[in-house]
């Protein structure tokens, strides 16, 4: 116990004020200078990312406009005597057409 008492209360590291004073100015001049790049950087990081998006919608334009027609899925060569029956059809018949039934199919 009696080692500690020896050791005493003071701090082990002293600092005179023109430290401590100049540690203060340096600090903060590097802090307005680093907030002054921040924001150049902030702006070439908006520039870039706006010309991107800009060049992704002129990409995706152009393919949408130039995109190949599409052929059609079946080929009316040859017509088959239902479709021709259909087409020579009014409107009238063809709506009645949903209507028909056949009540019993005779059985031979």
């Amino acid at each position: 116990m009696n080692e500690f008492d020896k050791i005493g209360q003071g701090m082990p590291y002293a600092e005179n004020d023109d430290y401590l004073d100049n540690l203060i100015s340096s600090a903060t001049e590097k802090a307005i200078e680093k907030n002054r790049s921040k924001g150049t950087v902030a702006k070439w990081t908006i520039a870039s990312l706006a010309a991107a998006s800009i060049a992704l919608l002129v990409v995706v334009g152009v393919k949408m406009f130039n995109y190949p027609p599409t052929k059609p899925v079946v080929a009316h060569e040859n017509a088959s005597p239902i479709d021709e029956f259909l087409d020579g059809l009014s409107d009238d018949d063809a709506q009645l057409l949903a209507y028909y039934e056949i009540e019993d199919v005779p059985e031979y």
